[in-house]
């Protein structure tokens, strides 16, 4: 098995091709984002990453992120990554278990703790949107359960989707948009067929605002 991270990032960089989005935030070009998706032994190995200077008031602030997981096909993670600068640096990091539950250790400046998640408490992982179809994990009953990568916790989303078309560089392009609102936080991605499913457009609105990521072809 390939690991992601500690995870052999390199290794990953080998059997895929990098794809790139732009990162604005408050209309501005702030970051590319690397996003690299590879297949190995019935897995799919997922990570995504950038940095940048956020302006905050007449400040800048330094953030960054890098996101990996591995997961299979029917959505069970098997493990995760996360490393994030948004002032003090937070890591989590997710092993499964012999016993099907996923191991979370998470290290910030409050200390060092663990916790596990059970395969049923979760729905799909954070990192599902680029290059899945989402037909493959939307849940049709109930709001999602999300496993969010960066957090290593279970958060309840409600995710609507819409069925859209535009033009684009002179194509019809037909696209699911999906709309996820998490508690006051109302983030959307836009997933057209003809680009293999990836999130040709993507808003994030979290704490720190809104990030916009444009993808780059």
């Amino acid at each position: 098995m390939v690991l992601i991270g500690s995870f052999a990032l390199d290794s990953l960089a080998q059997d895929a091709v990098p794809i790139h989005y732009s990162v604005e935030f408050k209309g501005q070009p702030v970051a590319t984002q690397t996003v690299l998706i590879a297949n190995t032994e019935g897995r799919i190995l997922l990570t995504t990453s950038f940095e940048a200077e956020l302006p905050v008031f007449t400040a800048l602030q330094s953030y960054s992120e890098k996101l990996s997981a591995t997961f299979r096909p029917d959505g069970t993670v098997e493990r995760f990554y996360s490393m994030r600068h948004d002032g003090p640096p937070t890591e989590v990091r997710g092993e499964l278990q012999e016993d099907g539950r996923l191991q979370i250790i998470r290290s910030d400046v409050h200390g060092i703790t663990t916790n596990s998640i059970e395969r049923s408490d979760y729905d799909f992982n954070s990192l599902a949107l680029y290059g899945t179809d989402p037909v493959d994990f939307l849940p049709t009953n109930h709001i999602a359960r999300v496993l969010s990568v960066a957090e290593g916790t279970v958060q309840n989303i409600a995710i609507q989707t819409i069925s859209e078309s535009e033009t684009f560089e002179r194509q019809h392009l037909v696209s699911l948009h999906l709309v996820w609102t998490e508690g006051i936080h109302t983030s959307h991605s836009w997933h057209p067929e003809r680009f293999s499913h990836l999130p040709r457009r993507y808003i994030r609105q979290t704490e720190n605002g809104e990030f916009t990521f444009t993808l780059q072809r």
